[in-house]
């Protein structure tokens, strides 16, 4: 099937649409005329007015494609206004000439007239229709123009609507590229803390649980979107590799509804949030940094909810990055949507995050 297009706005359907139209038409007046002849003494049949009158509009058929044809080359060549009006108004002269001289070829050869009256006949057509055939060109004419005029609005706002999803893909790639080399340095940081400290079985380890990191977001690395799960998975080898830092300092309860599991959210949307409740709840003393995650769906919507604990006098700096990369790919992928920061009583931390299901606005 051919493509929509300014160029082509009805694809295959012109000729079927247009001729649908003025057999439609050519019906009418059929109907009118029989109506008329009803009261009369004429003894004229429905099919006999109606091939009568066959020529007068089904002629138009032809007329109106290359008139509807017409508007996209004259539009396409020529750009001044006026050399466009110029050229219209000869193509009409031209064309109902034509129309009006096959018409009457048409009407010698089925009333069996003799040639040498064809101009005579020719002559008697133009003095008694042109007026009418000149207004029905106009209005033809100004149907074309608004229809190409319609579709050309319609094609520049898909043609926009095309390029600001493109623009929105480009953002959102380079936001979520900047969440690589992100965690991969608080990850790595972790690594070399191991190192240092000689625990190499731990260190060890936690190579393994970044290599699964890694293979987890290749695997992912051509989709915008993943499972709740495959989020989840990617969050608890990040956690294995922060729990061998900070030991029995960090506890995580994770609780993510069954229902959820399989809900497709934007790849790393959750990651960056539990990295900074980890490395701010780094700053505690004394009490263990307790993360307590939620996951659960109401309303059509996915709530994630998160506790964590954070110090009194917090001047861990660097981890920014995360959440307002996340503020920003909520308002580029979202109309509606809530994430709040709010600090809490006991020196705790809540993280609010609800998006809609399956809503995007790109």
């Amino acid at each position: 099937m051919k493509k929509l297009t300014l160029e082509n706005p009805f694809g295959p359907y012109l000729l079927p649409c247009v001729g649908f139209i003025w057999l439609s038409i050519l019906a009418i007046f059929t109907q009118i005329q029989f109506g008329l002849a009803l009261g009369t003494e004429k003894k004229a049949s429905w099919f006999d007015i109606f091939v009568q009158l066959s020529p007068w509009f089904l002629n138009w058929i032809w007329l109106t494609i290359i008139i509807f044809s017409s508007i996209r080359v004259v539009n396409t060549q020529f750009s001044s206004f006026y050399v466009r009006i110029i050229i219209h108004g000869v193509l009409m002269a031209v064309l109902l000439l034509m129309y009006w001289a096959l018409n009457n070829f048409i009407i010698l050869f089925t009333l069996d007239r003799e040639f040498s009256e064809y101009f005579f006949y020719l002559h008697k057509i133009i003095l008694n229709t042109a007026q009418i055939d000149i207004l029905i060109y106009l209005a033809v004419l100004l149907c074309s123009f608004g229809i190409y005029f319609y579709f050309g609005l319609t094609e520049k706002r898909l043609d926009l609507k095309q390029l600001q999803h493109e623009l929105l893909n480009e953002q959102l790639k380079s936001l979520y590229s900047q969440l690589n080399p992100h965690f991969l340095f608080n990850a790595l940081n972790t690594v070399t803390s191991l190192v240092r400290l000689r625990r190499d079985n731990e260190a060890v380890r936690a190579l393994t649980e970044l290599s699964k990191m890694l293979r987890k977001i290749l695997e992912n690395k051509d989709n915008s979107d993943v499972k709740v799960k495959e989020e989840i998975e990617l969050i608890n080898c990040y956690l294995a590799i922060q729990r061998m830092r900070f030991e029995s300092k960090l506890e995580v309860n994770v609780n993510v509804d069954e229902d959820c599991l399989n809900l497709y959210i934007p790849k790393m949307l959750l990651h960056p949030l539990v990295e900074n409740a980890v490395q701010h709840g780094s700053q505690l003393e004394s009490n263990n940094n307790v993360i307590d995650i939620k996951i659960t769906q109401k309303h059509n919507q996915l709530h994630f909810r998160m506790i964590n604990s954070a110090a009194k006098d917090d001047s861990h700096h660097g981890f920014g990055i995360g959440l307002s990369n996340t503020r920003e790919r909520l308002s580029r992928l979202y109309d509606h949507y809530r994430f709040e920061l709010n600090p809490e009583q006991g020196d705790h931390f809540e993280t609010l995050l609800a998006i809609p299901i399956g809503d995007k606005s790109a």
